[in-house]
């Protein structure tokens, strides 16, 4: 046997070991997250972000496209794994509450205060419960003090 013939008789071989078990994908090692759907040739960049796998199709059948657009893929939601939504002042609040009953360095008056202090925010500015912590801009905050300076002695 040549050795053109002994690669032509490996390279289905080779192609075999990267197909999923159904045969319906195929992977392709040296460049992980592309994957070729084998019925209809397109490529595919696939992603598992927490616990969620994330497949979309790269819109082209041809190689070198495929692994342009991979790379915009990958950019893409590799930037959104690590954006984490912050809670709502109301979910804060809670959290808040929770952690300051388990604490036991705090003395019980100064817990009974901090609760205090949060249910007069809540009463003064109600609307702040849906807001999320990153949503509060900081004047609006100052604006809130100053009319809370006014009615409360400040502390």
């Amino acid at each position: 046997m040549s050795d053109t013939q002994d690669t032509q008789i490996q390279s289905p071989r080779k192609r075999e070991e990267h197909l999923s078990t159904d045969g319906q994908w195929r992977s392709f090692p040296k460049v992980p997250h592309l994957l070729q759907y084998v019925s209809n040739g397109k490529y595919y960049g696939r992603i598992k972000i927490n616990g969620k796998v994330i497949r979309e199709s790269r819109g082209t059948t041809a190689w070198t496209t495929a692994k342009l657009r991979l790379t915009d893929f990958l950019k893409q939601h590799q930037e959104a794994r690590n954006r984490v939504d912050p809670p709502t002042f109301s979910e804060a609040v809670e959290i808040l509450k929770r952690d300051l009953d388990h604490e036991t360095g705090v003395k019980p008056r100064s817990k009974e205060y901090r609760l205090l202090c949060l249910h007069k925010i809540e009463t003064t500015w109600p609307e702040l419960r849906k807001l999320r912590l990153d949503e509060i801009p900081a004047p609006a905050c100052r604006a809130w003090a100053a009319a809370l300076n006014g009615k409360i002695a400040s502390h």
